[in-house]
């Protein structure tokens, strides 16, 4: 898992400071409306998901675009065929990968943390299941916040004084990065759940 977010860096460092406009664009738009997009992020979520899985079958240690884009779309068209349990799927592969992270962070490896990702994805998917309008904000304020940041992080680069400031401190400590990442996480959760209500009550009055 962490092999994956280096890799998800290094490609960021590849890119431009421009860049990071269209992704922190694309970040806040989910964060603030990502309900209303679902239907096309379930999507491009199951696509990005196949993707990596398809990489991770590859032999080869650089993106290999044919493995990438065979998985992708396969994952994409069997997300497409389950529509509906989109979003407890979703669910359960994020509950999964971060049960992973946690259990490589105390380094533990092996038949254990493949158990504890399986609960993991078997915890999140069945409470998915009964809160599907909740996960749904969370799921998309969560990726909107990965897009958020990694623009971020892009355009931090070219003002040396904060890309330092920012370097030493999740040098220091790592879980910085996630507490950076739970900030438009859980701003997008309250602002996704107070539209979705002021467009229950429209409906409603109509």
């Amino acid at each position: 898992m962490f092999y994956l977010i280096q890799e998800w860096m290094t490609f960021l460092r590849s890119l431009d400071a421009v860049v990071g406009i269209p992704l922190c664009m694309a970040g806040g738009a989910l964060v603030y409306a990502g309900w209303r997009l679902w239907p096309a992020v379930a999507l491009l979520s199951f696509g990005v998901v196949g993707g990596l899985i398809g990489q991770t079958l590859s032999d080869s240690v650089s993106l290999d675009l044919v493995w990438f884009g065979g998985g992708a779309v396969a994952l994409m068209l069997i997300g497409f065929l389950l529509s509906q349990f989109a979003s407890v799927a979703l669910a359960g592969i994020i509950g999964g990968a971060v049960t992973m992270m946690i259990l490589e962070v105390f380094r533990m490896t092996g038949p254990f943390m493949w158990l504890g990702a399986f609960l993991g994805f078997a915890g999140c998917g069945s409470w998915a299941y009964a809160n599907r309008n909740r996960v749904i904000a969370i799921v998309t304020s969560f990726e909107g916040g990965v897009l958020f940041i990694s623009g971020a992080s892009i355009m931090v680069r070219e003002v040396t004084w904060l890309h330092s400031f920012f370097r030493s401190m999740t040098a220091e400590s790592p879980f910085m990065i996630g507490f950076f990442l739970l900030v438009p996480t859980a701003v997008g959760v309250l602002v996704q759940a107070a539209d979705a209500n002021r467009s229950s009550a429209k409906t409603a009055q109509q």
